[in-house]
């Protein structure tokens, strides 16, 4: 009997670190946790929506918006009028 594959397999990469971050990453971590998982964790809550918007400068927010915009798309009209908005 063969095992079950993951759903979602993981794949080995490199990441280069400051020394400094990584210190403080490893303090955060107790000896049981993973930095694999903890990266993984962080680089996903990054990349979701989830983000608290409330600690953001104007110019990280219409830069944010910049990048998600997509012409065409249904909400371009409300991203088009909050660029205007909070570029001035």
């Amino acid at each position: 009997m063969s095992r079950r594959r993951s759903v979602n397999p993981t794949k080995a990469i490199s990441v280069t670190l400051p020394q400094l971050l990584l210190r403080k990453l490893d303090f955060e971590l107790d000896y049981s946790q993973s930095r694999s998982k903890w990266i993984a964790n962080a680089c996903e809550e990054k990349l979701t929506n989830n983000v608290d918007l409330n600690n953001w400068t104007p110019l990280e927010l219409v830069e944010h918006l910049q990048f998600k915009f997509k012409p065409n798309s249904p909400e371009d009209v409300l991203i088009v009028s909050l660029l205007q908005i909070l570029s001035k």
